[in-house]
């Protein structure tokens, strides 16, 4: 005899393991056993047309990320924002999901912002889901971020082992068509190596904004005899000028203020001058580069 929808005999029917940790289709659901009757029932919530879960299992932005790729077409890959979110790059996940396809039907679904033009080199799988690749990302965010935020990403990305500078370079002068590119060329050159967060990316390019020249991105440096005394985030290394970036977490955390202070005692003892730069000091890049241009003027004299 076929249960209606509120026998309770039905609800107790337990979720198959297979179905239990993660979004499903419809499909999935028939080949675990699963009729179209128990998924209308309490034991699962619809998230799209023929995408499920089930309703014990806590949602979370991966997971709404996953089950709406499931309701799209198989060529579609994350886009923008959100494949540079999904990268765990500097990125903040739109409201709505930025999603790209090869030329053709745009999918239209509510929470996604659908984009084409999908390449066949464009995409690559990345935690287990279709994505743009890292050149093509950062070429798309050009559109939406400024020089400055755009740089962040790159640096990200690099330091990440998600591309290269030269690759960034090469994607960037080798686009056509597209608005701005121009632009883009110039600030793929900026893209650094060895970044180690992004606050340390704004420092170094307020630093050259202000008309300073570019210090050397985390160098190893060694005393005279080639030990090695430290890697400061930003150094003028001729002038033995070394700069560090002091977030919350270096003031909070004590451990970590007091390896700081010792990181920065080994530099001195060797003649270096340290400089520690706060958000405070990054809101106010005026002062900040006369402070720097003063320091080196007096380094320059004294070491010269």
């Amino acid at each position: 005899m076929r249960h209606g929808r509120d026998d309770p005999g039905r609800r107790t029917q337990p979720v198959p393991v297979r179905l239990a940790g993660a979004e499903f289709t419809y499909a999935t659901a028939r080949a675990a056993g699963v009729s179209k009757d128990r998924l209308c029932g309490p034991a699962y919530v619809r998230l799209h047309r023929g995408v499920y879960v089930a309703r014990e299992l806590e949602m979370d932005d991966d997971r709404r990320v996953r089950a709406l790729l499931l309701a799209l077409p198989a060529d579609a890959a994350l886009y923008g924002a959100t494949a540079a979110a999904w990268m765990e790059l500097p990125a903040e996940l739109p409201a709505d999901l930025q999603v790209i396809v090869p030329p053709g039907t745009v999918p239209r679904r509510p929470g996604v912002e659908p984009h084409e033009g999908l390449g066949p080199d464009d995409a690559m799988v990345y935690r287990g889901v279709r994505v743009t690749t890292p050149e093509r990302t950062w070429l798309d965010l050009s559109r939406t971020l400024d020089d400055t935020e755009l740089v962040v990403v790159g640096d990200a990305m690099v330091r990440r082992g998600l591309t290269t500078c030269n690759r960034l370079v090469e994607t960037a002068d080798a686009a056509r068509r597209r608005r701005g590119i121009v632009r883009v060329r110039s600030v793929a050159r900026m893209v650094r190596a060895r970044v180690d967060s992004p606050q340390e990316s704004r420092l170094r390019l307020v630093l050259v904004a202000g008309g300073l020249r570019e210090p050397t991105v985390n160098p190893d440096l060694s005393d005279g005899r080639g030990g090695w005394i430290g890697r400061p985030d930003l150094a003028y290394e001729d002038a033995k000028l070394a700069i560090q970036y002091e977030g919350d977490v270096h003031r909070v955390n004590a451990r970590r203020w007091r390896a700081d202070i010792g990181r920065d005692e080994v530099l001195r003892d060797h003649g270096w001058e340290v400089v520690r730069v706060t958000g405070a000091d990054l809101a106010r890049p005026q002062q900040l580069c006369a402070r720097i241009r003063r320091l080196l003027d007096h380094r320059g004299r004294r070491l010269g």
